[in-house]
């Protein structure tokens, strides 16, 4: 006999996961700009000498993130792993906080999650999770996720989409 599950029940168990994965994406993913309604980084001031009038650029320290993969498709009972980079730059060594926000079956699921913080030499984090299975009547689902990592001043996002299909 088939034991059934509330389909409630099983969009939100694929929401977390999908969130979970994604906030791991996030943490090493490379965001082009910050979420909306959060301000981004300053741009960097072009400094011009007054003797030479040659323009001087003020180094600014900084980081990108990577995730990857950063699209996967897997059916339920499957697992995914992730891997999250931070790639430093001009000597950035602040603590980065990671965030993950996923969405899935048209805005009904939404979840955020801390994902805690991490420190220089900042590490590559693989994060493995089992593809749960999808609510009856339903053969594919999509979670969309943005994973967003913050620390110094700077905030960069990286987007993780994992499509379950039966």
């Amino acid at each position: 006999m088939v034991r059934e599950y509330p389909p409630l029940l099983i969009a939100l168990t694929i929401c977390a996961l999908v969130t979970v994965l994604a906030g791991a994406y996030a943490f090493l993913a490379n965001g082009a700009a910050p979420p909306p309604g959060e301000p981004g980084p300053p741009p960097v001031p072009a400094a011009t000498p007054v003797a030479t009038g040659t323009p001087v650029h003020i180094a600014s320290r900084t980081f990108s993130i990577t995730v990857t993969p950063s699209s996967s498709t897997t059916r339920p009972g499957d697992t995914v792993r992730h891997t999250l980079m931070v790639h430093p730059e001009d000597g950035f060594s602040a603590p980065i906080q990671v965030r993950v926000s996923a969405t899935a079956l048209g805005g009904v699921y939404r979840e955020e999650r801390d994902l805690g913080t991490v420190a220089a030499p900042y590490p590559p984090l693989t994060y493995e999770a089992v593809t749960p299975d999808l609510p009856p009547f339903i053969s594919t689902a999509t979670v969309d996720a943005v994973v967003t990592a913050s620390g110094g001043g700077t905030v960069r996002t990286e987007r993780v989409q994992l499509v379950i299909r039966r």
